[in-house]
């Protein structure tokens, strides 16, 4: 559109120009108000310890931002992200939100709770070092059996509050009715906790775990019965645990301040197993690292004693404690770890087994195993609560699994299955979730095989006077 200005000079209307043009768009530009795409979530850290805020958000921009603590601003939080300074117990059960705002308005976040779990000194290392653990207690009166649970960071990183998946286990023992406790040990290069003078190389940090496994059994809230969690380097440290009964001054060790027993997530258990593997690199890195050795796979005759001392599979014999170790096909920790210590612990227990060994399909590690799928809708969580309930207190645990078999038209089939637990113990093996009529021994044979049993399902039901618990459907193939 042009405007067109008239002057009047001397009576006379003159037309001076066209001064100015004005294009109007059809439609006015879309202002779009914030979204709130990710969500702060929960955090759990340790006193002295910042925890740290994030939202996402879409909208027009500029969008700003104004982060709250218990419903006030807090001054100067206006970006994205909020770091809290470091947190004391006053903090634990405050609320963190933010407001996202832009000049099509404004949204809150839902409120994400910061907690502090207490946190106490369960020893001191030679060096001097405060070795702290988290305490989650359960609910009623104790004494309760306990749990350690180790944290993971490559034997140089981590803390007890590092991975919120290893708080939401801590978590979750503690709803099942156990103290559990977080520990914190010292760190190999370049990693250093508070206080920390000494290397942290091996086995400085088994010495720490054993310190906090007797500590923890002695303590007056523990019934006297001991479990270990540990994921990645802290399911080496578990491993260890249940597998070394070497008596030791430094610090005061031996056999009976063992755990019952351990689940050992994603852990390095072989120290020079240098198969190929995809991440066969960041696996030497990690183990060298402990044990303040150069990073090769070629490592010198004296290096290698000291990978291999310190190496879980060194100590496998039938004392060792039982154990449930889970991986990953495509995990971190190569999978041919797994494979050696259950190689090592088949030789030494042969037929009787007190341990179980299972590979998931993907590429989770450690800790976010916990809440993945074993079989049906069972997942790690409920196996390793499966098993802390037969060690505690003798509930049923299967040990090994029935497995698929594939037979010809006509011929057998055979499952077998074993568990432990207090006698006696009872088998009822099902078909396609029913009763078999007399099948009630650990292991079940079937009549020749038709056609039609192609792709039935079996399954066993081991129970006493505590409990029962029911194996993994084995698939029957027929050809």
């Amino acid at each position: 559109m042009k405007i067109y200005l008239k002057k009047f000079v001397s009576g006379q209307v003159t037309l001076i120009s066209a001064l100015a043009c004005f294009a109007f768009s059809p439609t006015a530009q879309a202002v779009d108000p914030p979204v709130i795409t990710v969500q702060p979530i929960d955090k759990t850290e340790t006193e002295g310890e910042t925890a740290n805020y994030m939202v996402t958000a879409s909208g027009t921009e500029p969008l700003s931002y104004q982060w709250r603590k218990n419903g006030l601003d807090i001054v100067g939080a206006i970006s994205s992200s909020y770091t809290t300074r470091k947190v004391t117990l006053a903090d634990d059960g405050s609320v963190f939100s933010v407001v996202v705002s832009n000049i099509a308005g404004s949204v809150t976040s839902v409120d994400a709770t910061l907690t502090v779990p207490p946190n106490e000194i369960y020893g001191y290392a030679p060096d001097g070092t405060p070795l702290h653990w988290d305490v989650y207690t359960p609910s009623g009166t104790g004494p309760w059996p306990v749990v350690l649970l180790i944290h993971g960071g490559g034997f140089t990183g981590g803390s007890s509050t590092s991975n919120q998946e290893s708080v939401a286990c801590a978590r979750d023992m503690s709803a099942a009715g156990y103290l559990a406790l977080s520990i914190a040990y010292r760190l190999a290069p370049p990693g250093r906790i508070d206080g920390q003078t000494s290397t942290g190389c091996a086995p400085q940090q088994y010495d720490d775990i054993k310190m906090a496994a007797r500590a923890a059994r002695a303590d007056p809230r523990c019934t006297g019965k001991l479990g270990v969690i540990g994921g990645s380097s802290g399911g080496t440290h578990a491993a260890w645990l249940a597998v070394d009964h070497l008596a030791t001054e430094t610090p005061p060790w031996s056999g009976e301040d063992r755990p019952d027993g351990a689940v050992c997530l994603s852990g390095p258990y072989n120290f020079t197993d240098y198969r190929p593997n995809h991440n066969l690199d960041g696996f030497v890195s990690n183990v060298t690292s402990y044990c303040c050795v150069p990073d090769t796979t070629d490592p010198t005759e004296e290096d290698r004693a000291i990978l291999d001392a310190n190496s879980p599979v060194s100590r496998v014999d039938v004392m060792a404690r039982p154990m449930l170790l889970v991986n990953s096909q495509h995990d971190f920790t190569p999978i041919e770890q797994q494979e050696d210590m259950l190689a090592a612990l088949d030789a030494a227990f042969g037929n009787q087994p007190n341990y179980e060994g299972i590979t998931l399909s993907g590429n989770d590690h450690a800790w976010a195993l916990w809440p993945v799928t074993i079989s049906g809708t069972e997942t790690v969580k409920d196996r390793a609560l499966a098993f802390f309930a037969a060690i505690f207190f003798g509930s049923p645990w299967i040990t090994t699994q029935p497995a698929d078999t594939t037979v010809a038209v006509g011929r057998t089939a055979k499952f077998r299955v074993a568990a432990t637990g207090s006698a006696p113990l009872s088998y009822q093996w099902r078909k396609n979730g029913l009763n078999i009529t007399g099948a009630t021994r650990r292991s079940y044979t079937t009549p020749p095989t038709t056609a039609a049993d192609n792709g039935s399902l079996f399954s066993v039901v081991v129970s006493n006077g505590i409990g029962s618990v029911t194996s993994n459907n084995a698939t029957l193939t027929v050809h």
